[in-house]
């Protein structure tokens, strides 16, 4: 690229001639106006001259601008791509193609369809954030018909500003607000299409419209924090009774406590398996490793990390005595490589599907579990499915349990090396050790004939009670 005066004229009186930006690939040029026009001697003058105070010197700086400008455009100019005077073209002049995807909402789509796509579906879920940011995006902004890459940073102030107090739709009914989470998640993915945009060499003339720091732009609000959503190794203690004595309200029909039985088995399973979430234990299968360790712990690999690193995303889960009593109870028969909680998926295998069946067993989850905590517990919080990871790791590290163990526990831990392969970090005997102290079960008391001689009558009456109340 340079600049350059464009002599290409048939016309012999010609004196002076136009300034233009040279673009050449593959010995072909395109050029393009940058403004001015000179003769031969004056803009070589202007080239070369060295001292600012010259007048010349102004227009020569003016040019190294343009440059500097067109420069940073060819580097962010769709990398890894072949570099087309077509695509310069369309930067520079700011043109779109006629194709759909080569435009703002075309991209946004794009980047929505290779999601759902990419490796047979696996990131279905990372999908979702984008099209519900892009239907909330074309529902506040219905009536500016945004062409191309027209957006600008009103169109985002516009959008922001109906999350914020609500609008009216296309059809005149009432846009409610948004919550500050919601609103966050939506503009998340609209930088992220942004981005995207610019990487490919579009919207680089355009102000970028995001920032937490400089006045006048778009501040994301910061992901709400979690720390308060857990509940405590009594909450969870409490949990698991409920769930060990059937303690549930006699005014419930049958049906309905069956569902809520398994609802709240699956919450415990999804604390006490290392918080994993619900659609990794709807994928969780008996498999060798659980014979090979003589049915004391699962191994998976996390749904959410797979891809990104099979290695780090590895979780073994051992079985504690409570967790076997719940999937002895819920859970299917143990046999080579069927799945562990059939229920959960009921044999659907498309990711779609998995993905609509797990979203409606986790809210159903939910419901339930919330109707524990009022019906039963008497509580007022309302915890989800979210809450059981946070809770793990929370209530071990209240233990003083190492962070190195509830990160590697929960899929978290660094890529590892080959020797790192070879070597268990924490010992099963270990990882049983420090999973015990996410419930805080009393000992059963282990009464010896001994003991019984020792007695008194009132303390023999007090043990046959609590012997019959069991």
């Amino acid at each position: 690229m340079a600049i350059v005066l464009d002599i290409r004229s048939n016309r012999k009186d010609v004196t002076e001639y136009p300034v233009k930006a040279r673009f050449t690939i593959d010995r072909r040029s395109y050029y393009y106006p940058v403004g001015g026009s000179y003769s031969k001697q004056d803009f070589s003058e202007i080239c070369n001259v060295q001292k600012s105070k010259s007048p010349k010197y102004e227009e020569k700086k003016r040019l190294l601008e343009i440059v500097d400008k067109y420069k940073e455009m060819l580097v962010n100019l769709n990398p890894g791509h072949e570099l087309t005077l077509d695509a310069v073209r369309m930067v520079v002049e700011g043109k779109v193609a006629s194709h759909s995807q080569e435009s703002f909402i075309g991209i946004w789509e794009e980047i929505i369809h290779n999601l759902r796509t990419e490796n047979n579906g696996a990131r279905y879920t990372t999908a979702e954030p984008y099209e519900t940011a892009l239907k909330s995006f074309k529902k506040f902004l219905w009536n500016e018909n945004i062409q191309g890459f027209g957006v600008t940073i009103e169109h985002i102030k516009k959008w922001e500003c109906g999350m914020i107090n609500g609008g009216i739709g296309k059809n005149g009914e009432q846009l409610r607000e948004k919550s500050d989470t919601t609103r966050g998640i939506n503009l998340r993915q609209c930088r992220a299409v942004w981005n995207e945009c610019r990487r490919r060499g579009y919207l680089l003339q355009t102000k970028y419209p995001f920032s937490n720091s400089e006045p006048g732009l778009v501040a994301i609000p910061a992901p709400a924090s979690r720390k308060d959503c857990y509940l405590d190794v009594e909450r969870m203690t409490q949990l698991y009774n409920v769930f060990i004595n059937k303690n549930y309200p006699a005014t419930w029909k049958r049906n309905y406590v069956k569902n809520v039985h398994e609802s709240l088995g699956l919450f415990l399973v999804q604390y006490l398996g290392n918080g994993c979430n619900l659609v990794d234990v709807a994928q969780l299968t008996y498999s060798q490793y659980f014979f090979d360790t003589e049915r004391r712990a699962f191994r998976f690999y996390r749904k959410k990390t797979r891809l990104r690193s099979k290695n780090s995303s590895e979780v073994i889960i051992p079985i504690i005595e409570p967790l076997r009593r719940i999937v002895e109870e819920i859970g299917a028969p143990p046999k080579l490589n069927a799945p562990v909680f059939p229920q959960i998926l009921n044999g659907v295998t498309k990711e779609n599907e998995i993905r609509e069946r797990v979203s409606n067993e986790n809210s159903n989850i939910q419901d339930r579990v919330i109707k524990v905590c009022q019906d039963v517990l008497h509580w007022e919080v309302r915890p989800s499915g979210t809450w059981c990871r946070h809770s793990f790791a929370t209530n071990l590290d209240h233990a003083g349990i190492s962070r190195s163990y509830i990160k590697e526990s929960m899929g978290h831990s660094e890529a590892m090396s080959v020797t790192d392969r070879y070597i268990a970090t924490y010992p099963l005997e270990k990882q049983m050790e420090y999973n015990s102290k996410l419930l805080n079960l009393t000992p059963e008391r282990t009464i010896t004939k001994s003991d019984i001689k020792k007695m008194s009558k009132v303390e023999m009456a007090a043990l046959l009670m609590e012997l019959m109340e069991k």
